[in-house]
């Protein structure tokens, strides 16, 4: 087989399209195109060929992850979460077919070739420095400290769920300057301020759900009581 065209896709100039013997094949990223050396009039075996179409897939994976996260910082679990989502388990194709009938076609997934392409993603975004989940860690519980004033609990609980190490998680809380107390007197400064919450049967329940301790609670509310 012979490339007999590689022309630049008009929607993505940054894209490429590839045609072996006349017939579109893949596309790629001009990065990727420029590390292939990839030319017109070249040969190409059947082995060849599949790995240029793997290496298509992977760079519109790639592509993809990289915008999912520079919307905001990722731990990866997350990326992990976002990628078995759009290629293990993709959603249906939904259209309507000449007949006026809407049809809902389930796409079939590769699980071996899907599963490397994922893990080609997540090796290229760790070498790059995207995912990294010390450097997440700090960067959630920081901004959380700055906007929400949760408890440290409640802050253990959210980097559980995104999947962050124990090990991360106990080093983070315990090289941290406990402001558990001030953060405490801030939601009750703040909570009072709204009518529902000026009745502290609704107010300590509330307190509780963000993970503060019952008895530190009633301490702070027994000070404010006196204030």
């Amino acid at each position: 087989m012979k490339i007999t065209k590689i022309s630049q896709q008009i929607k993505r100039p940054d894209r490429y399209s590839v045609y072996v013997d006349g017939k579109y094949e893949f596309s790629l990223h001009e990065q990727q195109l420029a590390e292939l050396s990839l030319k017109s009039n070249q040969e190409v075996s059947d082995d060849q060929l599949s790995e240029y179409k793997n290496d298509s897939l992977f760079g519109k994976a790639y592509e993809r992850t990289l915008k999912y996260v520079f919307m905001r910082p990722r731990s990866k679990k997350e990326i992990l979460d976002y990628l078995a989502r759009s290629y293990m388990y993709p959603k249906p194709k939904v259209y309507i077919n000449k007949s006026g009938d809407r049809v809902v076609k389930k796409q079939v997934v590769d699980k071996l070739a899907t599963q490397n392409i994922i893990d080609r993603v997540i090796e290229r975004l760790e070498s790059r420095g995207y995912v990294n989940d010390e450097v997440f860690a700090k960067a959630w519980f920081e901004s959380r400290q700055f906007t929400k004033k949760p408890s440290r609990r409640k802050i253990q609980q959210e980097l559980q769920q995104k999947g962050i190490d124990q090990e991360i998680i106990a080093t983070l809380l315990q090289n941290y300057e406990s402001t558990e107390t001030d953060n405490l007197r801030y939601l009750i400064d703040k909570k009072r301020k709204i009518s529902r919450y000026q009745d502290d049967a609704k107010l300590v329940p509330y307190l509780v759900r963000q993970g503060f301790s019952y008895s530190d609670i009633k301490r702070e509310l027994s000070i404010d009581s006196l204030d």
